[in-house]
């Protein structure tokens, strides 16, 4: 039965981060927001493009989807586990979402209907991780291998347009107000749930308490197993989501969806995205906000090297570096504050 004091779990990771830690969350995040001002105010200086109303919208966009999955994988890995599978399950979603709509099922319907696939994966992922003993990093690997295969054996090299009907939640989540892709106020609105989520509710006491010490989080009445799955629901439902709003990409810059290669790679930017946020591997710690800003700092370096003409491989290369510097600044602040 669990504790009905949980709100205030104060022996937490959480709380002890919170007791000894604050000044390394706001270091985390502060970290992270200097960082994207160096990277920005760099190929700002670089060229006059890069904030231009080209390249600038496109940085936002890319970095609110990145964004969308990070926050995903943030839970996940906070829970302690891990989600490869988000790449595919984005695939999957721009697959329901644009099929169904183009069968006569209204946009909303099938856009639900994409996010309800992604919550049945995730509670999949969760179960056969928490029920059947078997690592996640196996389980969603296999999850990750089976929908791709499913997506390139069910539509190959093809490349589909949306044909369904108009629709205001369609408009809604795509084109931009400005500079700014309508996307981008989604994500601050996920992001202010999310953040609520995990630093302010009884459901994020369990998270990070459950990441910490698994343990310790019984002895307090957590259900360790269902916040587990949970996490994986969470996480999916996002990936999903993301994959549902690549549609309205199409009334913007894009006029086809190709099917088989939605999302390839993106699992891998994800979680970089959450370690370069600050989020321990070891689970119990993550911060939705600095997660945020390493996705957007992840977007624009890779934008700002793109503009500066580097070739796919040096690109690769580089963010790999950029992963490791943020890694050894968010070492260093943790070690200062220890001191």
């Amino acid at each position: 039965m669990v504790n009905t004091h949980l709100g205030d779990v104060e022996t937490s990771p959480r709380s002890v981060s919170e007791k000894n830690g604050k000044k390394f969350i706001l270091t985390r995040e502060f970290t992270v927001l200097l960082a994207l001002a160096v990277i920005f105010i760099t190929f700002s200086l670089f060229s006059k493009d890069f904030l231009g109303p080209f390249i600038f919208p496109g940085i936002l966009l890319l970095g609110s989807e990145l964004a969308i999955l990070a926050m995903g994988e943030t839970f996940v890995i906070v829970s302690g586990e891990i989600d490869l599978s988000i790449a595919s399950v984005y695939g999957w979603g721009a697959v329901i979402g644009t099929v169904l709509s183009n069968l006569g099922f209204p946009f909303p319907v099938s856009f639900l209907l994409a996010i309800g696939f992604g919550c049945l994966i995730g509670l999949g992922n969760g179960l056969l991780t928490v029920k059947f003993k078997i690592p996640a990093l196996i389980t969603t690997l296999g999850t990750m291998w089976i929908l791709r295969g499913l997506l390139i054996g069910g539509f190959g090299g093809s490349f589909i347009s949306y044909k369904g009907e108009k629709s205001f939640l369609l408009s809604a989540l795509g084109g931009r107000i400005g500079y700014f892709p309508r996307l981008f106020f989604w994500f601050i609105g996920i992001a202010l749930l999310f953040n609520y989520l995990l630093n302010h509710s009884k459901l994020g006491n369990w998270i990070q308490a459950t990441g910490g010490s698994r343990e310790t989080a019984r002895a307090l009445g957590v259900n360790v197993n269902r916040t587990k799955i949970i996490c994986f629901m969470i996480s999916s439902a996002l990936a999903a989501f993301a994959g549902a709003v690549y549609i309205a990409r199409t009334d913007w810059f894009m006029t086809r969806i190709g099917m088989s290669s939605m999302g390839y790679g993106m699992e891998i930017e994800a979680i970089a995205a959450s370690v370069m946020g600050g989020t321990a591997f070891s689970g119990g710690v993550g911060s939705i906000v600095a997660v945020s800003l390493a996705a957007f700092a992840f977007s624009s370096f890779k934008s700002g090297l793109i503009l500066a003409g580097a070739s796919g491989y040096w690109i690769d290369a580089a963010v790999a570096l950029l992963l490791i510097i943020f890694c050894l600044l968010q070492g260093m602040g943790r070690g200062k504050n220890r001191m």
